[in-house]
């Protein structure tokens, strides 16, 4: 489940049919309550249900992907109608950024991390426990939630997070975790 997190007042529209699951966001202005009512504020976005049964958020600048199951949220701090962060408490997503004019970067906020990027593909898979990142294309700056030294990580590469003080590693993950990652998104 998406939800949303801003104060702006919701208008209600109906759906007719649901596959997977249906994001919500000051963006994409689209959200499912248990009701079955969506919730609508702005046209900025566009949602789908792709075909592993994950829900599709295309934006201006960003793509994100939600795999079922997974429980994310929108933020748009700077108001400008584009997100510029997920914040993913379990499950996984994946996001293709493309820098666009003034937009400097986005962000995966995850209990255990914080994957920052200004253009890339990459994936998040939120585990109780741990976050796991990993790169399809482009750079991605991870760090831990509570702070300490990052990496960056290049296409191909993931780093599991966990708590605590330890270094992040960054490794070089093999066709077939990789392929349980993205097999979830369809690809």
């Amino acid at each position: 489940m998406i939800t949303l997190r801003d104060s702006l007042p919701w208008q209600a529209a109906r759906l007719t049919r649901v596959v997977g699951l249906v994001a919500t966001s000051l963006v994409a202005g689209i959200g499912l309550m248990q009701s079955g009512t969506a919730q609508a504020q702005t046209a900025g976005c566009a949602t789908s249900a792709g075909s592993a049964g994950q829900t599709v958020l295309r934006c201006r600048s960003v793509t994100i992907e939600v795999a079922q199951g997974a429980s994310a949220g929108l933020v748009d701090d700077n108001g400008d109608g584009e997100p510029d962060a997920v914040e993913v408490s379990v499950g996984a997503v994946f996001v293709a950024y493309q820098r666009s004019g003034s937009r400097g970067r986005f962000q995966v906020q995850t209990p255990h991390a914080v994957a920052s990027v200004r253009g890339t593909t990459w994936a998040v898979d939120v585990k109780p426990g741990q976050s796991d990142v990993f790169v399809r294309d482009g750079r991605v700056g991870v760090t831990r939630t509570e702070g300490g030294r990052g990496v960056v990580l290049s296409a191909g590469e993931g780093v599991d997070v966990v708590p605590g003080s330890a270094p992040l590693v960054v490794t070089r993950w093999g066709a077939p975790r990789v392929a349980a990652l993205l097999t979830r998104f369809g690809r």
